[in-house]
């Protein structure tokens, strides 16, 4: 396997031009048929992502392949429960999900990122049917399966699981193009690419990106938990407790997944 730097970076990042440049083409196309209004954005950026995952999941399954000369049975960390994955996963990303936003809303940071306004409206502009479908379902599976699937994996081929994890993150928050958008989706891919690490398993990313859209979709649609969006004591307390019990559950899975791994260690 080649190592250079330039053919490490060149791995990493063609799959994301390729996610973009299809994405871009059919956004297009599709702008041209429906219009450039908002209230088909999402609607469009839903059928984008549909056309992105047969080419991604073609660089996921080579992955794949590649895992099982370079890992062996490692590729799948020992003990993972799926029952328990799928919980932690979707609590882990609803609670910080909300947690985060509620944190973000009470700063400046939205008036001074504008971007991130005419991204807003234009996301939740379209009906809770596109939202549901496009935001909560496809969306996700399609980011995880490039994010994580990919992306992640093949920076912890090349440089290890820290790096992994961080640059992963700081790469799907870059994405987003705004500050706001920015720093929710660098914090979410932290746990997004933990979830990764940890399990082994790309449902248990996919599962806490849609948690964590579902949550912002469900909030927006019925004002639920508006309260905590204001930096009020109910608000900070609120976020904070979110963030405490994600924590929580976080540490407990790692428990339980390096008990699992030592034990399969040990019957070997």
């Amino acid at each position: 396997m080649k190592k250079t730097g330039i053919y490490r970076f060149w791995q990493i990042v063609y799959p994301i031009g390729i996610y973009y440049v299809v994405s871009s083409v059919v956004y297009f196309c599709l702008t041209m048929m429906f219009g450039a209004e908002t209230e088909t954005y999402m609607l469009r950026q839903m059928v984008c992502g549909a056309f992105t995952i047969p080419f991604i999941l073609s660089f996921y399954r080579q992955d794949r392949q590649l895992e099982t000369v370079v890992y062996g049975e490692n590729e799948k960390p020992a003990g993972s429960r799926t029952f328990w994955n799928i919980f932690c996963a979707v609590a882990a990303g609803a609670m910080t999900g909300i947690a985060v936003n509620n944190l973000i809303a009470m700063t400046p940071m939205i008036r001074l990122s504008p971007g991130f306004d005419e991204a807003n409206t234009s996301f939740f502009a379209g009906g809770i049917l596109y939202e549901l479908l496009g935001s909560c379902l496809v969306i996700p599976a399609a980011e995880e399966l490039l994010y994580r699937g990919v992306v992640w994996k093949r920076l912890r081929m090349y440089f290890g699981n820290a790096a992994a994890l961080v640059v992963s993150a700081v790469i799907f928050g870059a994405v987003h193009a705004n500050l706001v958008q920015f720093l929710y989706a660098g914090i979410l891919g932290l746990l997004l690419a933990y979830l990764m690490q940890t399990t082994g398993k790309l449902y248990a990313p996919i599962l806490a990106h849609i948690a964590a859209n579902t949550a912002a979709v469900v909030r927006q649609e019925t004002g639920w938990l508006d309260f905590a969006y204001r930096p009020t004591a109910a608000g900070i307390g609120c976020s904070v407790l979110l963030l405490v019990a994600s924590g929580v559950l976080l540490w407990q899975h790692h428990r339980i997944c390096e008990g699992k791994k030592e034990e399969n260690h040990a019957g070997k």
